[in-house]
């Protein structure tokens, strides 16, 4: 027993050095505003076997790394981008304090996040199976998607086709790359690819896509090519 309660505190004490050092201290104590309803539904969604994950410690860590961040200063865009990778951070350490590795706790984090998009990614199926070509207005309605959340400056994004035979564009750059490799933790940028999967799973049975990512592995761009399911 002794030895669980040194092993769940030393993880804790790491916890905490990595916050330190992402957070400096400063003198004025004055608790940062409190964001945490941005990152709570999608905690809300979060299910593992024996696991109870104590919010008020994801809200603590959530508003100190928003506020670190200047979370209400970015625009619409990186901020629902800096919701979900800090999302992916926290779920990660929350579920490793229960001793569940990285690998299956990524299953848990994307479906967490699966349902959290659900509703909207439900509705996107029924518009574009109800069409005349249902892969075309996936494309056709994915390239607004993809101008309106994954910025060029995030992203470097360079569409090399949109038809309805392919939707074929690469990215030069990734946010979440960038900001995993801040924090420290590489492992967690498969999760963050598997988030960018989530569009894709939904249309398996209309929509194929070959994905070379480089990105989860330290390289320096990431392409998806989608077609028509056969």
């Amino acid at each position: 027993m002794n030895e669980e309660a040194n092993l769940t505190q030393g993880t804790e004490d790491e916890e905490e050095e990595v916050l330190e050092r992402l957070i400096p201290e400063e003198d004025d104590d004055t608790p940062p505003p409190d964001r945490a309803d941005r990152v709570k539904p999608i905690f809300d969604l979060l299910k593992a076997d024996k696991v109870e994950i104590n919010f008020d410690d994801i809200r603590t860590n959530f508003n100190r790394l928003w506020q670190y961040e200047d979370g209400d200063d970015l625009p619409e865009d990186e901020q629902h981008l800096l919701t979900v990778a800090l999302f992916i951070y926290l779920a990660h350490l929350a579920l490793d304090d229960f001793n569940i590795h990285t690998v299956k706790a990524r299953g848990i984090v994307t479906q967490a996040l699966t349902e959290w998009t659900r509703e909207e990614t439900e509705k996107q199926v029924a518009e574009e199976k109800a069409s005349d070509n249902p892969f075309k207005t996936f494309v056709d309605n994915g390239e607004a998607r993809m101008d309106a959340m994954y910025s060029w400056r995030g992203f470097l994004r360079d569409t090399k086709k949109a038809t309805d035979k392919n939707w074929d564009f690469k990215m030069k750059k990734c946010w979440f790359h960038s900001f995993f490799i801040r924090y420290g933790r590489v492992d967690f940028i498969e999760s963050a690819c598997d988030f960018d999967r989530i569009p894709w799973k939904a249309r398996e049975d209309y929509v194929d896509l070959k994905l070379s990512n480089t990105f989860s592995k330290l390289g320096s761009f990431c392409q998806f090519k989608y077609s028509p399911a056969k």
